[in-house]
């Protein structure tokens, strides 16, 4: 079922139809725009309020500066779509040359970026509405924001990794392949797009007729365990990654989320791979799941 009614030129919607019919064609739409989402309102507000937030930066490492924010509000009623605020998009100069690959990446220049400042007043009223923040890949996000806004205590949702889009009938994995799976295309790589794009995602009704932010909330919310692989030797590190062990390249040390439930079974699995780890266990929630 949509939740959207798309203004298509009639003609152009005639042709791509019957492109649509072929098995040798596929057509994409572009990306609905907010006005054309059907939204339910409630007279009590919003059930939740989320903070849908992109970066981009100077660099692909921990250590790179953030050169554009992008934030939009999401709230939720029932589990349905209720509004989506105007962006907010702003840039900063970070002090240093962009290198081509991130001009390339971007599309931005140091002409763009000469000068420019965040507007902290103004990211912190918005993100004073936000009862959680949701990002794509929110590990990149929220590492880059804490470091710059350490007053950043939000609790963060992951799009890629709170929601489970291959048991929901999806092959991609990341954003814009899936927006292409569902049928729209978009500009990617600049922040404002991307949380467009990612809004409009999210809010889409899963199998059971909620929002796909609902279900993501409610994943997020969970209370896990993360199991870390303490002094693993390097010869183990295919048989970690084969048990779906992350590497955490500042922390330097393996690490897997599992339920509380399976911790026993997870401690006896590292045993046999190796008697020299020692393993350690933290409790993770949303507030410090994503967040290194």
């Amino acid at each position: 079922m949509k939740i959207y009614d798309m203004q298509l030129d009639p003609v152009l919607h005639h042709y791509a139809l019957h492109l649509d019919a072929s098995p040798d064609y596929r057509v994409l739409r572009r990306l609905p725009r907010v006005e054309e989402l059907w939204m339910r309102s409630s007279p009590n507000g919003p059930d939740i309020t989320l903070g849908i937030i992109d970066t981009e930066t100077s660099g692909l490492g921990p250590d790179a500066k953030i050169i554009e924010i992008a934030v939009r509000r999401m709230e939720l009623v029932d589990g349905q779509l209720a509004d989506l605020s105007p962006p907010i998009s702003m840039l900063e100069d970070p002090g240093e040359p962009l290198s081509p690959q991130i001009t390339r990446i971007t599309g931005l220049t140091d002409e763009d970026l000469a000068g420019q400042r965040f507007n902290e007043e103004l990211l912190a009223h918005s993100l004073g509405k936000c009862d959680a923040l949701v990002a794509f890949n929110a590990r990149f996000d929220a590492g880059h924001l804490r470091r710059r806004f350490p007053g950043i205590r939000h609790p963060w949702i992951c799009a890629q990794r709170d929601y489970d889009w291959s048991a929901n009938g999806h092959q991609g994995r990341g954003q814009q392949g899936l927006v292409e799976e569902m049928g729209w295309f978009y500009p990617p790589h600049r922040a404002a797009a991307d949380i467009e794009a990612l809004a409009i995602m999210i809010a889409m009704h899963a199998k059971d007729g909620r929002a796909i932010a609902a279900h993501m909330i409610e994943r997020a919310q969970r209370t896990d365990a993360r199991i870390a692989a303490r002094d693993a030797p390097f010869a183990v590190k295919d048989l970690l990654k084969a048990r779906n062990y992350r590497w955490n390249a500042e922390r330097r040390i393996w690490t897997i989320d599992c339920d509380a439930a399976d911790v026993d079974a997870e401690i006896a699995a590292l045993a046999r791979i190796s008697p020299m780890i020692r393993p350690g266990m933290t409790e993770i929630d949303w507030y410090n799941r994503h967040v290194s």
